[in-house]
């Protein structure tokens, strides 16, 4: 397997970390479902969403959104992606690809809602050839 393809599995797979991050308030509606950003700030319809908050090396940004409701959300954005390759992050080869966004799993807890759960879809180019990525958005709810 290859190098290139390894990481592109390695980021399909790749888990948002945010449990022990405190919530601050969300500047929306009681009922909107949000997402919860790096800052542990509840988004709704946010323009970018970071998937690697530890260096910015994974994220969809440009996201305009189609649909956005309690239950889930839909949109369409470009993931840019660092490689990390051939050796470091600083030189490494940058990646864009169109996708589109769905977000679903919401975890409720007292006063908010959040998605828990991000899947990306590759309309046409995509790395090592993933149709699919799905991500878990892990927060204290």
């Amino acid at each position: 397997m290859s190098i290139i393809r390894s990481a592109a599995i390695a980021a399909a797979g790749a888990s948002l970390v945010l449990a022990g991050v405190a919530m601050a308030p969300v500047a929306s509606a009681a009922s909107d479902t949000v997402i919860v950003d790096c800052q542990g700030k509840g988004q709704v319809k946010p323009k970018q969403i970071v998937l690697s908050c530890a260096d910015d090396n994974l994220m969809v940004y440009k996201i305009t959104w189609t649909s956005w409701d309690m239950n889930g959300a839909k949109g369409k954005g470009t993931l840019v992606w660092n490689t990390c390759l051939p050796k470091t992050c600083v030189d490494g080869i940058v990646q864009k690809y169109k996708v589109s966004v769905k977000l679903g799993r919401v975890a409720s807890g007292p006063n908010i809602s959040v998605f828990s759960g991000l899947t990306l879809t590759f309309p046409g180019n995509a790395p090592a050839g993933v149709e699919t990525a799905t991500y878990t958005i892990e927060s204290i709810v």
